[in-house]
């Protein structure tokens, strides 16, 4: 075999290698790709309990329950989005990728089907670092991305609630230091 016919079989098999892995994504990849405004507002709407869809539904007059509770009780869970914002090295300081997230995510807040409701904003983290660094740390991230949708967005500040988990509720318990744990939580809770 020649040197050249080598080269085009080696770039072939480096070619058909670097086509699969971008058509197969890898989970915890999912995760890191930057949603959409429209994304961000389908995630955040709030959805009906199974209760709610029933046509021939009867309501009590003067009577309570849960804000997003069915007929029976049943509660829908909260309309919530975990989105990747990154930021500088142990630190609450965003990176352009973050702006580029949290851009989306002031779009999606100052949409008109979104604009009544209120949100938390929840800082988590991974495992590293002791309990009192993280939870300090993820309430610092929080508050830093309230304060650029407040600067940026024009996002009032009554709407948005700041929270700090720290390493508290990791998604990935197995990994309890890999990055998708690292992330900010927007829920929407109600107007």
């Amino acid at each position: 075999m020649k040197l050249g016919t080598v080269v085009t079989v080696i770039g072939g098999i480096f070619l058909q290698v670097a086509l699969f892995s971008l058509s197969v994504e890898p989970v915890a990849a999912q995760g890191l790709r930057t949603p959409s405004a429209e994304e961000i507002i389908r995630r955040l709407t709030p959805r009906l309990a199974p209760d709610d869809l029933r046509s021939n539904a009867v309501s009590v007059e003067g009577a309570r329950r849960p804000q997003n509770a069915g007929e029976s009780g049943a509660v829908a869970p909260p309309a919530s989005i975990d989105l990747q914002v990154n930021f500088e090295y142990a630190s609450a300081t965003l990176t352009t990728d973050a702006r580029l997230v949290l851009d989306n995510l002031g779009q999606a807040l100052a949409d008109p089907s979104l604009s009544s409701s209120r949100f938390s904003v929840a800082g988590h983290t991974d495992a590293r670092g002791s309990d009192v660094y993280n939870l300090n740390l993820s309430r610092q991230r929080a508050r830093s991305v309230a304060d650029y949708l407040i600067r940026q967005h024009k996002i009032s500040a009554q709407r948005l609630s700041i929270e700090g988990y720290g390493r508290q509720r990791l998604l990935d318990n197995a990994n309890p230091q890999s990055a998708v744990n690292r992330r900010v939580q927007i829920t929407n809770l109600g107007s």
